[in-house]
């Protein structure tokens, strides 16, 4: 997300911070990205040539050591990041790999999940058409902010939250303080694996269609110029089914999220939340999570 600056802690200082500046109207502009239009990443199951197959982690020594790769990995490039880690095995219904995985973080746009869920359950589990129909696939392939928050209004703010929570079966999730700062909604990473879990398995084929088919063709570039590439797409290649990532600078430090679906038969679900120093510029905090995600890919047998 990039639309709006929120309003926790010394939010000018963070954007200066984080490598961004203010355009005219409000919204971020990231320098290290390349505007080139709204090119699209297909990254639907089977579609890679080259797909791996994807084995967790066998022994509770190598998920430790998994675990710990990818935090060392994302500190290795930005020292005294904070990460917070899932990743589901649908094959198994276990946790594969966690660090933290209770803790609540930041969505920045990841909570558009919870949106986009709120809004097909108000149209009766299917697509719905005309505007809101374009904003649902707007914030979601583009991650554009103006059509969540048009969404946001539309539907009960903070009590979209609320609802998806309870419909999902969501422990670790809460809505903003400010009812119309929706990117500063928490959710811990158990809770993010359970929201594609419940899209993946209890959504109609139409309106897990609308959500997963957008995010498996999701934009290169997202409507406020940020690279979404980084992280799970970078590291996984053709084994990625479906993303959603998100970023902002909040108070003192960084956010930036990359969460999705990997793996054949969309069997690996995986949240990474971190949080990172506030003067880490986006370029370098990308590289951290990309690093992160690799790290997590090689444990994988997959990157």
């Amino acid at each position: 997300m990039g639309h709006r600056v929120v309003a926790a802690g010394a939010v000018t200082g963070a954007v200066l911070a984080a490598g961004v500046t203010l355009t005219a109207g409000g919204a971020l502009h990231d320098p290290t990205a390349e505007h080139t239009g709204r090119s699209v990443i297909a990254a639907a199951p089977g579609r890679g040539q080259d797909a791996t197959t994807l084995e967790p982690p066998s022994t509770p020594r190598e998920r430790t050591q998994t675990a710990a790769a990818v935090t060392d990995a994302i500190n290795g490039v930005v020292p005294g990041s904070t990460a917070g880690l899932a990743v589901h095995d649908r094959r198994t219904g276990a946790m594969a790999v966690a660090t933290d995985p209770d803790e609540p973080h930041y969505t920045a746009s990841v909570v558009k999940l919870l949106i986009a869920i709120d809004v097909l359950r108000h149209h009766g589990w299917h697509a719905p058409g005309g505007d809101t129909g374009s904003d649902l696939t707007a914030m979601l392939s583009a991650s554009d902010d103006a059509a969540a928050s048009r969404l946001w209004d539309e539907f009960g703010g903070a009590a979209i939250v609320d609802r998806t929570a309870e419909l999902v079966g969501l422990d670790a999730t809460t809505p903003p303080d400010e009812a119309d700062e929706w990117e500063l909604t928490r959710m811990s990473p158990r809770d993010i694996v359970r929201t594609y879990t419940y899209l993946q398995q209890d959504l109609p084929r139409s309106a897990r269609e609308a959500v997963l088919g957008t995010l498996a063709h999701f934009d290169a570039t997202a409507a406020d110029g940020f690279d979404q590439r980084f992280g799970l797409p970078a590291a996984f290649g053709n084994d990625t089914v479906a993303v959603k990532q998100g970023w902002m600078p909040v108070g003192d430090d960084v956010v930036l999220n990359t969460t999705g679906v990997v793996g054949a038969g969309g069997r690996f679900v995986v949240a990474l939340p971190v949080v990172l120093p506030g003067d880490t510029d986006f370029a370098t905090a990308r590289d951290a999570l990309t690093a992160g995600a690799r790290a997590l890919a090689r444990a994988l047998g997959g990157g």
